[in-house]
């Protein structure tokens, strides 16, 4: 089957490649860097470059293909981020439809059915430009926060013993591997037995902040290593001396935390009826980020 995959070789789209290359599928990856090209063609793939945000490139890289998996590139530096994702996932989705694409799996969020209500009032849902097409069959992949963003707080770990964000160390965080949602997108794509609309969540392990403090901790034998809130304010400003646009790090991450801190997204999540799959808990990747962090890699 001729799969197209976007999200270049990031931590999920990586695994995806390598694992449909397994099963015998022509694989084109979407990628703006060209310096990804002898990488992708490394994985068997054919490399695609371009921007996400041209849609008449968008448009010709989707023609060919049985099926898609698509994503937004994160692209938190830009000013205007919700603008970038309305623009790229209507592009998506005019894609889908000038191609005749008949199966999409997409990688939305757990988020997602809570975009624009307080305080995910500019947080943009995934689902809703595809859901608009008629004669295709889409998946929504929902998960919740990436194990991996953890590796963003090396540093912090390292040098101050703390982790944390805006919310306290009670609150339960929903979390994924990004490998389960790999192996989710995976078993879409070879059986194709999904059909409408359909959403399931990628739910790798709940842990609040300070089983995440403790078991990261023991983990790279640091036992002092403990889970601080800061203040909204705070998580702003470090987002923005790491990179992030004032917009991208407000309605993505620090307001995501007030939805955290209030309770709202476990509540969502609590109320959650669709098929819920992931099987990586946080101990094992805990001892993925040990062998990073003994590596001495901020």
């Amino acid at each position: 089957m001729n799969i197209l995959v976007t999200g270049s070789l990031g931590n999920i789209s990586r695994i995806l490649v390598e694992k449909l290359v397994a099963a015998a599928h022509n694989v084109k990856v979407i990628s703006s860097d060209a310096d990804k090209v002898a990488a992708i063609q490394k994985l068997g793939a054919t490399p695609l470059i371009g921007s996400v945000m041209d849609e008449d490139f968008v448009v010709k890289s989707f023609g060919g293909s049985d099926a898609v998996y698509l994503m937004i590139p994160p692209n938190f530096s830009t000013p205007d981020y919700g603008k970038f994702t309305a623009t790229t996932g209507n592009n998506y989705a005019n894609a889908v439809r000038k191609s005749g694409i008949k199966h999409v799996v997409n990688l939305s969020s757990a988020g997602s059915a809570l975009a624009g209500k307080p305080p995910l009032d500019h947080y943009q849902n995934l689902e809703m430009w595809l859901d608009e097409l008629s004669n295709m069959h889409v998946i929504h992949l929902r998960p919740g926060g990436f194990y991996s963003n953890f590796y963003g707080s090396m540093s912090m770990i390292k040098y101050q013993s703390m982790i944390g964000n805006n919310f306290p160390d009670d609150r339960k965080l929903i979390m994924s591997h990004p490998a389960d949602i790999a192996d989710a997108a995976v078993d879409a794509f070879n059986t194709l037995s999904f059909k409408g609309k359909n959403i399931k969540y990628i739910v790798s392990d709940v842990k609040n902040g300070k089983e995440i403090a403790a078991i990261l901790g023991a983990a790279i034998q640091k036992p002092d290593l403990k889970w601080v809130e800061f203040t909204d304010a705070q998580l702003l400003q470090a987002l923005m001396q790491n990179g992030f646009s004032k917009d991208a790090a407000q309605h993505y991450i620090v307001d995501m935390g007030v939805a955290i801190r209030e309770g709202i997204l476990d509540r969502h999540y609590q109320q959650n009826t669709h098929e819920v799959v992931g099987k990586r808990s946080f101990a094992e990747f805990a001892s993925e980020f040990a062998q990073v962090y003994s590596e001495g890699k901020d």
